[in-house]
């Protein structure tokens, strides 16, 4: 055991007398923590580490940072959460619990319970217990009635074929099970020993192998027996008060220990719970009470602490990373067994708060005291690990005031023999270590303002700063007032003065950053303000070596002197807070910060933070740290409101092997679907369930925050991520891919431990799938190549359609003004000479102008997109039938099918239809001499057909001469893929047919 140190719990109310002398460190955990309720009714550690906590709420996971809470589902159903009284492992490491009223068999990672029911109907009055022995068999003990075990073949909790025999009618309380495989029944009549090799049940009355302890008759109504490491028996019984004996075998002698564990008040108490230590060490527990064996004093010292309270123990295990966790009625308890040596002291402040602001190793003639100064109260002296000794002599002859007793610095001036004091308005108090006596001054040079801050440099000259920004040295070897200098002066106060390992002073301030004097002539050598450093308020400044200077109030400056440069540190680089209470180093060179939110170690080579967490002593420190010192032997001393710490920091090793770390919890939208302990954990998940999240942990309590936690999820982050405190990776929207998510720890010194994995895979949707991604690249393609043809075949209907235009225009156009031309020149020679034949010539220029400009016509409506349409066309064939019919006197009538109107033909395919029925109706009002015309548009089956019929005279075939428009009419009709038929006979008139195949 660590030597005793002294810790008081700082939650507990300002009127706590006394430093309290505690044994151990303790952990507490309960709602605000996590726990479902504070009234814990079992505990277990299983083979990974993982702790589970049976309350009343229900059934939870503890990894050390995080509960889990865990639902039992019986046949797929969640059951009410129901109060979780057992839990026991077997041999294959499958989970029992007692849920309720029911046992049974549990799995974790689905939640699923599964009762076994009892072969006969129970009478369940009395207390009952789940218990397991060496060979996995699992009994049901109804105490003060029967045992009996589960049947998992059968699957039922029967007494038949019972693996453990007791006499007929005992009434048992509790099993325990020796090396021999023996099994020790605590019954209401005394204690039944069981052979299950020989068969034989061995009793006070049947001791055929003169088992020593059943010799004494005279224990009954037994609660517990068990045989410890030692061979002692341990003996809990009731005659009619509660009994616990130990007895040796080999001595044959008994002793009551009762008295040793008893609270010393009227309170009721039990002692039914016994756990035995990997050192041997016991410990019992129950209601108001815990105490451990110490076999050389051969006795039990019970545990009380203030910060351990509770009326019943409920359940104690042991933790291998060298603890017991607890299980009370009062929340969870961790108590180290590992705890440093640290004496903290917690002051008395039922006069109020101290206000601790200076502490400050004195010694003299060696003898070593530690001084405390307070900001009202003076000053106080400590020996460390003893306590408070007579400081009321360095307050004789003190002046009337407060000031006098408001200590801002102290100072052991060794070549002096006294001991400087702060203090308010210009004040300093010189302590003789001699005689003891105190002299009072007030310089002149102080201007009335407080003493900040004391130093001294090699020569022995002492340096003071003020409030209001002074700078003064002294060099005298007496006493007197006008042996201080004023040195400079800055704006605003000093609250640290620092003589370098250069002999330069180093002055900080509250508003103009930091100043380094030469201590000549007090000149400023150099002023590092906010453009350097983070702010121009620094209050605490510490040389680390003969380069690094570290300073700041609100975030931690590293400057180095030779280089100029300046790296500034918060707590996203790993402090524990930004906030900085003081600073000191160690022997090794680590600069040890402390802080609000406890101690920080800096290592200023790599630029990295070792903070202790929340499970650490460090953790709990006062929130109000101020000042601290390092004393001669390398232990360092800080001071907060209320409390004095003093520790070797070499007691804590940076080299601690980091073992490898647990990814404790996988969850998927915020479910839990495995970890890296579960074989059968979730490896697959579909392109929609991409969210996951990851909690990773050291499943080793008492070092879990000493390492620095890296992970990486590999096919995502290309490089390690620095956890920095956070102890989950959470990623969203991950696309399909295999993956394996990474976890790995670090020691101080940069030790990497071996790597956890979580290999998984995020299956790709069927539109994610590279077939389908290459159907999509192949239709891509293809209505690339569609729209690519469609553009091709668009510049080419427009190249089409310009060819035409141009052969229209040339035919038609160019040779009719060719004509003109031509009549246009025969009339100008014969225009003197022939009138007549000029005047002809005119008309026929006439006419071929007039027919020129009805194909233009003809031309630009066909090529307008609103003519795109059978109404618009037949509209246009309506008006140019009226048009030349009606000239030559020749009704007409036309009958229009309404199916036509919606018929969809080309712009080609239209002009060819039109100039088919153009030619038609020329020819009737030309040649066929008739009075009345008949034009009829329809659809039949699936061809379009147009007649027009006209009433003339007829031509006979063999009298006719084709012409070229004849001839063109049926290259138009074959343009249009159908045929041209006309039906005449002299004197019956003629209908011409056009057929077009739609």
């Amino acid at each position: 055991m660590k030597k005793i140190f002294l810790i008081c719990i700082f939650g507990l109310l300002a009127s706590f007398a006394l430093a309290e002398t505690k044994r151990f460190f303790i952990n507490r955990f309960g709602l605000a923590e996590g726990l479902s309720a504070n009234q814990i009714l079992t505990v277990h550690q299983d083979r990974n580490r993982f702790l589970w906590i049976g309350t009343i709420n229900g059934l939870q996971r503890f990894d050390g940072r995080k509960f889990m809470n865990y639902q039992i589902k019986k046949e797929g159903i969640t059951q009410p959460s129901l109060p979780v009284y057992e839990i026991q492992e077997d041999l294959t490491g499958k989970m029992w619990l007692r849920v309720g009223n029911e046992y049974g068999t549990y799995i974790p990672e689905s939640e699923k319970f599964t009762p076994f029911g009892f072969e006969s109907e129970q009478i369940r009055a009395r207390g009952e217990s789940l218990w397991m022995d060496s060979n996995g068999n699992v009994f049901v003990i109804f105490q003060g009635d029967k045992i009996l075990w589960i049947d998992q073949e059968k699957g039922l909790i029967t007494d038949q074929n019972l693996p453990i025999k007791i006499p007929q009618g005992w009434r048992p309380s509790s099993i325990f099970e020796d090396k021999q495989g023996r099994y020790w029944v605590s019954c209401m009549e005394g204690i039944a020993v069981y052979d299950p090799k020989t068969g034989k049940i061995h009793t006070s009355t049947n001791n055929p192998e003169n088992l020593p302890l059943l010799n004494n008759s005279d224990i009954q109504q037994v609660v517990n027996v068990y045989e410890d490491q030692k061979g002692l028996f341990w003996v809990n019984y009731w005659a009619p008060d509660e009994f616990l004996v130990s007895y040796d075998p080999k001595t044959t002698s008994y002793k009551n220990h009762i008295t040793e564990i008893d609270p010393g008040n009227d309170n009721y108490q039990e002692a039914y719970g016994v756990i035995e230590l990997p050192n041997g060490r016991i410990w019992r527990y129950g209601i108001q009470t815990l105490a451990d064996f110490d076999r050389e004093s051969d006795r039990f010292s019970r545990l009380v602490q203030s910060d351990l309270n509770f009326d019943k123990i409920t359940k104690a295990i042991w933790d291998p990373s060298g603890g017991l966790w607890l299980g009370t009625d009062h929340g969870l308890y961790f108590i180290h067994f590992d705890t440093p040596d640290i004496y903290f002291l917690q002051l008395n402040t039922q006069e109020g708060n101290n206000e601790l602001q200076a502490v400050e190793e004195v010694i003299y003639k060696g003898d070593t005291t530690v001084w405390v100064g307070s900001w009202g109260k003076g000053i106080k002296i400590y020996k460390s690990q003893t306590g408070q000794v007579d400081s009321e002599w360095t307050k004789r002859n003190l002046p009337q005031g407060p000031e006098f007793r408001q200590v801002w610095d102290l100072f052991h001036d060794e070549k002096r023999g006294v001991v400087w004091v702060g203090l308010q308005k210009g004040n300093l108090q010189i302590i003789d270590l001699e005689t003891q006596k105190s002299i009072f001054l007030n310089p002149e040079a102080f201007e009335g303002s407080t003493v900040r801050t004391i130093a001294q440099d090699i020569q022995g000259n002492l340096w003071f700063g003020t409030q209001n920004g002074l700078v003064i040295s002294y060099s005298g070897e007496g006493f007197w007032n006008e042996g201080f200098r004023r040195v400079n002066k800055f704006g605003g106060s000093i609250p640290r003065l620092l003589v370098s390992r250069d002999q330069k002073i180093w002055a900080t301030t509250v508003n103009e950053g930091v100043y380094v004097l030469n201590p000549v002539d007090g000149k400023v050598i150099k002023h590092l303000d906010e453009s350097i450093l983070s702010s121009n308020k620094i209050e605490k400044i510490h040389q680390l070596n003969d380069s690094i200077f570290l300073m700041g109030f609100e975030l931690l400056n590293k400057y180095n002197v030779q280089t100029g440069k300046n790296q500034v540190f918060s707590y996203s680089e790993g402090m524990a807070s930004n906030s900085i209470s003081h600073i000191e180093s160690d022997a090794s060179g680590l600069a040890w910060i402390y802080t609000p939110n406890g101690m920080t170690r800096f290592d200023a080579l790599t630029n990295t933070f070792s903070s202790f967490g929340k499970i650490h002593f460090f953790a709990g420190l006062p929130t109000d740290g101020y000042s601290g010192t390092k004393f001669s032997d390398g232990q360092l001393a800080f001071v907060s409101n209320n409390s004095l710490m003093i520790f070797d920091p070499e007691q804590f090793d940076r080299s601690l092997s980091p073992p490898k770390p647990t990814i404790s919890t996988v969850g998927l939208f915020g479910k839990y679907v495995g970890d890296g302990t579960v074989d059968m954990s979730r490896r697959e998940f579909s392109s929609q369930e991409n969210s996951l999240a990851f909690d990773f942990n050291l499943l080793n309590f008492q070092i879990q925050d000493r390492f620095s936690y890296y992970y990486r999820l590999v096919g995502a982050d290309p490089d390690w991520v620095n956890a920095k405190g956070s102890f989950q990776a959470v990623y969203s929207l991950l696309p399909p891919g295999e993956y394996q998510f990474e976890v790995k720890i670090a020691n101080e010194l940069g030790v990497f431990s071996e790597i956890a994995t979580y290999p998984f895979q995020i299956k790709p949707s069927m539109i994610q799938t590279w077939w389908f991604k290459a159907l999509l690249g192949l239709l891509f393609l293809g209505v690339v190549a569609l729209i690519y043809r469609m553009h091709v075949n668009r510049i080419l209907a427009v190249v089409k359609l310009r060819s035409r235009l141009a052969r229209d225009l040339h035919d038609d156009m160019g040779s009719t003004l060719s004509t003109i031309n031509i009549l246009s020149s025969m009339a100008k020679t014969k225009l003197g000479t022939d009138p007549a034949k000029t005047s002809d010539y005119i008309s026929k220029i006439s006419e071929n102008s007039q027919r020129m400009m009805e194909s233009m016509d003809d031309i630009v409506w066909s090529i307008k997109p609103q003519n795109d349409s059978m109404e618009k066309l037949i509209a246009r064939m309506r008006e140019f039938a009226n048009q030349v019919l009606e000239s030559k006197d020749i009704l007409f009538s036309m009958e229009i099918d309404d199916r036509v109107l919606s018929m969809k033909l080309s712009m080609d395919a239209r002009r060819d239809l039109f100039l088919i029925f153009k030619e038609g109706i020329n020819n009737a009002a030309k040649y066929s001499g008739a009075t009345r015309v008949f034009i009829s548009f329809g659809l039949e089956q699936s061809q379009f057909l147009m007649r027009i019929r006209d009433y003339g005279k007829g031509f006979d075939w063999d009298d006719l001469d084709e012409g070229n428009g004849l001839e063109n009419m049926k290259k138009r009709a074959s343009n249009l893929n159908g045929t041209l038929e006309i039906k005449t006979n002299p004197g019956e008139g003629t209908v011409l047919i056009l057929r077009v195949v739609l």
